[in-house]
């Protein structure tokens, strides 16, 4: 999406919805379904944290943690840069009273990329600097219910907890989505955990995720997205031993990756369509196939 769109995407998300007139569902899965977390307003305790995430997906993870998060497993934040995504999520829970309780695993390298300089980080901070200060500031009011995993999440070993919701906002690149694919997705819940991928409609440089998601589609629903950036599944299926594949997205051929994209493609229409197409056209240029094994 261009700068000019998501600024005016950006600002249309400040007026304040009018809902229409029609019965709230009464599950948290059926609201989920209909988007009516589009309708919250903004959580308070994001105003004064800088963020790349638009003003909807501030109100998807309050929702999540509010309204969906039944306790069933922890909460993963998979790239919170200076705490956006984890003090919104952080908001829901402390809405429902919880305090003292580590819930959400934050993970995130907290080093300043050079293309944020002047625009999310400070023009004075150098790149490769750590932000974790930044972070640590705009999260005190709930570091009573984070843990915080500082460095390349590759390098951690998730604790073994069943995961409820798993925000992912850190697969920037295809091993890092194999990563988290083979390490997270199996402690997932099946009929009630769900996966937030931030990038999927964000970029067009991401298509690992297209690939990653339309290869396990049949164990997820696509429940909702906020029409730029995030899609929101839950996890239908169980994966049975042996189904989630070490290396997915670096091992598969050419012909694999393509008939995945397509599919993918298939499912979405207009400005996002476009999108999906760009992104395979770019993957297909720049994955290495003749480095493959």
């Amino acid at each position: 999406m261009s700068q000019w769109r998501r600024q005016v995407r950006a600002r249309l998300q400040q007026v304040v919805r009018w809902r229409p007139a029609r019965r709230v569902p009464a599950t948290p899965i059926e609201r989920l379904r209909q988007k009516f977390w589009a309708f919250r307003p903004v959580p308070g305790p994001s105003a004064n944290v800088q963020t790349m995430l638009m003003l909807d997906e501030l109100r998807l993870l309050e929702s999540l943690t509010d309204d969906y998060w039944s306790d069933s497993g922890l909460i993963v934040d998979a790239g919170c840069f200076l705490g956006g995504s984890t003090v919104a999520m952080a908001s829901g829970l402390r809405n429902r009273g919880i305090a003292d309780r580590r819930i959400i695993h934050s993970f995130d390298l907290f080093r300043v990329e050079d293309w944020t300089r002047g625009q999310h980080i400070p023009k004075t901070m150098e790149a490769g600097a750590s932000t974790r200060h930044l972070f640590d500031h705009n999260i005190a009011d709930f570091a009573d219910l984070v843990v915080v995993h500082e460095g390349d999440i590759q390098n951690e070993a998730w604790c073994g907890e069943p995961i409820e919701i798993l925000f992912i906002d850190i697969a920037k690149h295809w091993s890092v989505c194999d990563w988290i694919t083979s390490n997270l997705f199996q402690h997932l819940i099946p009929g009630k955990s769900i996966v937030v991928q931030q990038d999927y409609l964000c970029h067009w440089w991401n298509a690992w995720l297209h690939i990653t998601m339309e290869y396990y589609s049949d164990h997820f629903e696509r429940l909702c997205d906020t029409e730029y950036n995030s899609v929101v599944y839950l996890l239908t299926r169980p994966f049975p031993p042996g189904a989630l594949q070490p290396d997915l997205v670096a091992n598969m051929s050419r012909e694999q990756h393509i008939a995945l994209l397509d599919r993918a493609a298939s499912h979405w229409s207009s400005e996002q369509l476009d999108l999906m197409r760009r992104s395979k056209a770019n993957f297909l240029e720049v994955f290495p196939y003749d480095r493959q094994p």
